[in-house]
């Protein structure tokens, strides 16, 4: 989405923020989502976002679809009428486009990401097991109930 306007490069941010606007309003009318607003956990901010930001504008890699990006973090709850975070892949896809990056390895940059994490986590249920404390708590406190209605005919 960013790749498709971030070519047209506005001069402040007032009008950054108009593209910004028809940018998510574009993609509210074709009845798509915005990529990069949200996330389950993080739901006011997401603290990898302004890390990368700041990453990008202290390298001088803060380009037009970072630029852009910022934009529909500010313009986008007029729009959408809810507010959501701009969440880390998201930052991370547009500084990566602005790395010259092709939009379409974008989402193989955050498989790897996301595979990296999974690794560490391994790594650390390996170093310092809490996986059959979780299961014995579990199991110790779980309590079993017959569901009220299973749709399942009683046997004659």
């Amino acid at each position: 989405m960013l790749a498709s306007v971030a070519g047209q490069i506005p001069e402040t941010d007032e009008q950054w923020d108009e593209l910004a606007r028809r940018a998510v309003a574009e993609q509210r009318a074709a009845g798509r989502f915005v990529p990069g607003l949200g996330h389950p956990v993080h739901k006011t901010a997401d603290p990898r976002t302004p890390v990368i930001i700041a990453i990008a504008d202290r390298e001088g890699l803060r380009g037009p679809h970072l630029r852009l990006f910022e934009a529909i973090g500010r313009v986008h709850a007029k729009i959408l009428g809810r507010t959501l975070p701009l969440n880390g892949a998201g930052v991370a896809g547009a500084a990566l486009a602005d790395l010259g990056l092709p939009p379409e390895l974008l989402r193989g940059v955050a498989l790897l990401a996301r595979a990296a994490g999974l690794l560490g986590h391994i790594a650390e249920e390996l170093r310092h097991p809490i996986a059959p404390a979780i299961y014995s708590a579990i199991d110790r406190n779980a309590v079993y109930r017959p569901a009220a209605s299973n749709n399942i005919p009683e046997q004659r």
